[in-house]
């Protein structure tokens, strides 16, 4: 829809006096980079911030009480129509920014803020502590909505793992639409998009929002779901930098050596091939290849042939059959008894 945001603000506002005018221009940034602090308009006039809310408040009541005498009525009603459709085809709310962008370009946002102001069943909520700021047409339902989010972190919390928004809507039996669902999941703060816009998880999930060189390097792996050298690492990190929004140094380019650095001290991954790692949690883990052989022969509590043992340590490790073949010489370590398998050498 096309709309005079503009036009239709400034012949609502000419109703006014000039200070109430130009209050209400400041504090919805008319014509501004911002809006103005009530403080701050307040000092300039001398006169409390209060006084500032109230001037504000009264001519927002003066418009409302006036909207039948105004050239832009009909445009305004067209309007408010509109705000409400877009709410009611999300489920009835939508996150404020969000909301925003549907509405206008980026040069109506502030024209838009105010028209909402004088919408009466548009209503805004203000930003908490686990919640973003949000546009609804029911607050009951918008209650409602905070209660699915808080639920669905407990959710995501016992499964440990980014969920689509078919399964969200599968497992909290949720059945008004799939985009009502979607707005309800991005008012919340503690619930963010995987990178691949894919899914859903918690917003401290590195898969999620990955912000250090560690949860960088866990996402390419757990998105790769394969075994990388750390060149390989590298490269997909700058891939990924690039993708997301460049707010902080962590999105500068790294040097493979700093990629390789972090994946020799963190325990999270494993060395099992040259320059090849893997995530522990996979079921890798730490040594060199007799250390594998000894746990596999352990684990197994049983004699092993050669190829068994080199089946299994395949699994686990990157290596040539001869490196295996080498370590399996190992007399300190390891017996081939008569029949020609290896077991664990007692001590």
């Amino acid at each position: 829809m096309n709309f005079d945001y503009k036009k239709v603000t400034e012949d609502f506002i000419n109703i006014l006096s000039d200070r109430s005018k130009i209050i209400i221009s400041r504090r919805f940034a008319f014509g501004r980079k911002r809006a103005e602090t009530l403080e701050k308009i307040g000092t300039d006039y001398k006169i409390t911030r209060e006084r500032v809310r109230q001037i504000e408040s009264d001519g927002i009541k003066k418009i409302k009480k006036n909207l039948n005498n105004f050239k832009a009525k009909r445009e305004f009603d067209e309007i408010q129509v509109f705000f409400v459709s877009e709410l009611e085809k999300n489920g009835g709310l939508k996150k404020e920014d969000l909301f925003l962008n549907s509405l206008g370009t980026e040069k109506d946002k502030n024209y838009i803020i105010f028209l909402l102001h004088l919408t009466d069943k548009c209503k805004r909520l203000k930003e908490e502590n686990n919640f973003h700021a949000l546009w609804t047409i029911n607050e009951n339902g918008a209650s409602k909505a905070k209660e699915i989010d808080q639920n669905l972190i407990k959710i995501l919390k016992q499964k440990k793992v980014p969920l689509s928004i078919n399964k969200i809507a599968e497992i909290i039996e949720f059945e008004e639409g799939r985009e009502a669902l979607r707005s309800i999941i991005e008012i919340s703060k503690k619930i963010d998009k995987t990178i691949d816009q894919k899914k859903y998880g918690l917003a401290d999930w590195p898969e999620v929002n990955p912000k250090t060189v560690r949860d960088k390097i866990y996402f390419i792996l757990k998105h790769n779901k394969k075994p990388l050298h750390y060149k390989e690492i590298s490269k997909s990190i700058d891939t990924l930098n690039s993708e997301l929004v460049a707010t902080s140094a962590s999105n500068k380019k790294l040097h493979p050596q700093t990629i390789h650095n972090e994946l020799i001290r963190n325990n999270n991954f494993v060395l099992i091939g040259r320059g090849i790692y893997a995530l522990k949690e996979w079921g890798y883990n730490e040594g060199q290849v007799k250390d594998v052989i000894l746990e596999i022969l352990k684990n197994t509590k049983k004699p092993l042939t050669k190829e068994e043992v080199i089946n299994l340590v395949s699994e686990k490790r990157i290596v040539r059959e001869s490196t295996i073949l080498l370590n399996l010489q190992n007399k300190k370590m390891f017996l081939k008894d008569g029949s020609g398998k290896y077991k664990v050498r007692e001590s």
